[in-house]
């Protein structure tokens, strides 16, 4: 399996040997971690050289860290990009819930990165929250824009929109929250070859592991749930969504897959 989205740099160095250990242990194969602005935007890009083989990384400022992405950061950012395992801008997007940006910021960060993902060839990590319109008008400015919705959580309509405008869906452990309905229509819906698993730990944490700091080898838990969604096998779920990871992240790796 494939966790696509985690937040190994939340945690301690020691921390992230072992979860990243326990999750192949557990047939979690391969980990994106999106960094989220300069607090740990280093980190991240060394996570390769720390976890070794099957780690990817997303290099990005986060809607909640917009304001501190001045003309200092954007150079330091770009540069990273060339890092060992980098394969997408993230995590970048819009989130009016917490504001912690103000809006115009969160904007303006949002359109520079989506810009420099476009130059720079690589796919985005996407996130959203309370900004839906703006957000889609933000990525219908673009040409075209290849990445994951990430945490998706816009239920079955905010799905066809996605995947007109060529993204993918990441669906989370929301999934299996008892009034999380939104996430299971996305989850049913989403076309095979567009869907995408993750944890986004430590947040979210599945059934039965709720209020506790999430994991990578319990994204096997949220693929449970998707399949029985889907009325698949969980053995079909999980070759289609790796196969999705490899396409959208490291296509040259899919021969070997």
């Amino acid at each position: 399996m494939t966790d696509s989205h985690v937040h190994l740099a939340m945690f301690s160095q020691g921390e992230r040997r072992t979860l990243f250990t326990e999750a192949q242990e557990n047939g979690v194969q391969r980990v994106l971690v999106p960094a989220t602005g300069k607090d740990d935007l280093e980190t991240v890009a060394h996570l390769v050289e720390e976890l070794g083989d099957g780690v990817f990384i997303a290099l990005g400022f986060h809607p909640h860290a917009a304001s501190e992405l001045d003309s200092g950061w954007k150079a330091k950012l770009e540069k990273l990009l060339a890092s060992p395992g980098v394969v997408a801008v993230g995590e970048i997007g819009l989130d009016y819930h917490y504001m912690n940006s103000p809006k115009e910021d969160q904007l303006k960060a949002f359109r520079w990165q989506l810009r420099l993902a476009q130059e720079a060839s690589l796919p985005v990590v996407l996130h959203h929250r309370e900004a839906w319109e703006d957000f889609v008008t933000l990525l219908k400015e673009q040409s075209s824009t290849r990445g994951v919705a990430h945490s998706f959580t816009e239920g079955a309509e905010g799905v066809e929109v996605m995947v007109g405008l060529g993204l993918y869906v990441g669906i989370s452990g929301m999934v299996t929250f008892p009034r999380a309905d939104n996430v299971r229509a996305a989850a049913r819906v989403c076309p095979p070859d567009r869907l995408l698993l993750e944890t986004d730990a430590p947040f979210l944490a599945p059934v039965p592991h709720r209020g506790k700091p999430n994991r990578p080898a319990w994204v096997r838990l949220v693929g449970e749930r998707v399949a029985k969604e889907r009325q698949v096998t969980q053995e079909q779920l999980e070759r289609q969504t790796d196969r999705n990871f490899l396409q959208l992240f490291a296509p040259a790796l899919l021969s070997e897959a």
